[in-house]
Parts: C-alpha cells; structure tokens; sequence
C-alpha cells in the first residue's frame, strides 16, 4: 500500500487564493490513490485567511488549519513537524506557482530518501530578474559557506521523511532559514538528499520585505557558518 503523506501550506494573508487553490490541490492529490492530509499553517495572518482556514476544515476532513499568532514561516514548520500524521511531508506554497507534479515525484523518492529538493534553477521558471539573482547569489554563497550543492533552498517544493528531520526540530529558526540548515545537517549527518527539476511561474509580489529578507538569509547563513565550524562541521 503507498505510503500516506501530509502536505504542508504556509500562509500569510492569502485571503484572495485560500479557497480556490485549497479545492485545487484537493482534486489534484484525490487523484493520487494514496491517503494524505493537508494542514494549513496561518503565521501571523491579519486578513480573513484565519476565518476561510478554519471554514475549510470544517468543510474537507483531508484539511486541517492552525494560526499562530507571529509572523514567521518556520514557526509554521515547526507545527507541521508536530502535527504531520503521515511519515512523508511536503511543503508548497498556497499559491501553487511550482508545477504539482512535483508531489508524486518526490514521494516516490522519498521511499529511498530523507530529503527531496525541488530546484528552480534547474527546471523552467518565469519569475522576476531580480528574484532570480538573489537565488543565485544566496546559492553560491552556500556553496561557498557550506560546501553544500544544491540549488534551491526556498520553502516551497520540498520533501521531507519526518523520521530524519524530527531530530533538528530544535534548530527551526522563525524565519526561512531552516531549510538550508536541514539541507546542510542532513547531508553532514549522510542522509540522503536528492534534486530534482520543477518549473515555476510565479510573478506575484513577494509577500517579504526582500532587503529585510536578505539580511536575515545571509546573517543567519553566516551565524550558521560560524557555528558549524567551530563545531568542526565545515
């Protein structure tokens, strides 16, 4: 029998696209043939996602929603490795901008893997210029800090065996940066870590002040950089 997963959704204010991508993504995994269940993660939402999330566990037993009341993405996170059911966890993003046939990909490697990435880089993405850059950047810096290959460490189009990253639960930060932390403490610790193309089409506004985004990305990097070697981990 397949594997039963969880899906993982951080939202912030995401009022106009809760509902209809919810439906979606419900139709899309109904397909699927395999148990799952999607939690829903408000951090720190001020408009009516708290009021549409709590709605639609009431309307969809697959769906479940919790808000906190800080903003914080990793905060989220951190409740969906609580809360997960399910062995295998997938985060995506509400407004679906990354191709969901990434979902079954990933959980059939995730049956001989602890972590699958979803790489924007290396599959089709049409997103802003500046964006694009800032990844990059953000990338090669990691490559340089870390030594660690990977091409994308934003939230959305990841995969995770619960079993491997339950024990770095303690190392979630409040921000995005814990998924370059998984990445670089699962790949140190010899887990097994794969990549895999995803197109992305997203032309949103960032939902992030991305300077302030930038300086939290990078200091964090550094701070972890810092740590890992004094720790002789680096």
């Amino acid at each position: 029998m397949p594997t039963a997963f969880t899906v993982g959704i951080p939202v912030y204010n995401e009022e106009a696209i809760l509902v209809a991508n919810t439906e979606r993504l419900l139709a899309y995994l109904d397909g699927l043939g395999r148990d799952y269940e999607i939690i829903i993660g408000s951090n720190g939402s001020t408009d009516s996602t708290t009021v549409l999330g709590a709605d639609l566990s009431r309307r969809f037993a697959r769906v479940s929603f919790f808000h906190v009341p800080e903003r914080g993405v990793g905060l989220a996170f951190a409740e969906f490795l609580r809360l997960a059911a399910h062995p295998q966890l997938v985060s995506v993003d509400m407004d679906l901008s990354v191709e969901l046939e990434f979902i079954p990909r990933a959980l059939a490697l995730l049956e001989s893997h602890d972590m699958v990435i979803g790489a924007k880089r290396l599959g089709r993405q049409r997103r802003r210029l500046f964006r694009r850059l800032a990844s990059d950047g953000f990338v090669r810096a990691a490559r340089l800090l870390l030594g660690i290959h990977f091409d994308d460490y934003s939230i959305a189009a990841k995969a995770f065996r619960l079993d491997a990253v339950r024990r770095y639960a303690d190392v979630i930060n409040r921000g995005s940066s814990y998924v370059i932390e998984l990445c670089y403490l699962t790949h140190r610790a010899g887990g097994r870590i794969v990549q895999v193309p995803v197109a992305c089409e997203d032309w949103r506004r960032s939902k992030f002040n991305l300077l302030n985004e930038g300086i939290y990305k990078y200091s964090r990097l550094a701070t972890f950089w810092l740590r890992a070697r004094l720790l002789g981990r680096v």
